[in-house]
This record gives C-alpha cells, structure tokens and sequence, in this order.
C-alpha cells in the first residue's frame, strides 16, 4: 500500500507540474507574440523613415541641378 501512495504522490506532483509548465508556456507564447507584433511595428516605422529620407535626398539632389 505504502507503494501505491508514494506513487500516486509522484504521480499528482508530476501532474502539477505539467499544468504549470503548460500554464508558462501559454504565457511565454503570449509575450512572443506580443514581442512580434512590437518588432513588426517597428519595422515598418524604420522602412518609413528610410523612404522619407529616400525623398528628402532626392529632392536636395534635384534642387542642386
């Protein structure tokens, strides 16, 4: 008997936790996300800048002629 209760102890103990570890890997996949969607919000400001600077020195080139 002494065995079956130690190893239902393990058992629960283990199942406790995968649901923490489930419950971590929710939220990091959730941070993940959460940077990704910061990353491609900068990206895009970053390729804006660069074409306004693409025009700003185009448009100085085309004032020196």
């Amino acid at each position: 008997m002494d065995i079956i209760d130690t190893l239902n102890s393990k058992i629960e103990n283990v199942l406790e936790e995968y649901h923490r570890v489930k419950l971590e890997n929710l939220a990091l996949k959730q941070e993940l996300e959460e940077h990704k969607t910061s990353n491609d919000e900068l990206v895009r400001n970053n390729q804006d800048m660069l074409l306004q600077l693409n025009r700003t020195i185009a448009l100085i080139e085309a004032n020196k002629k």
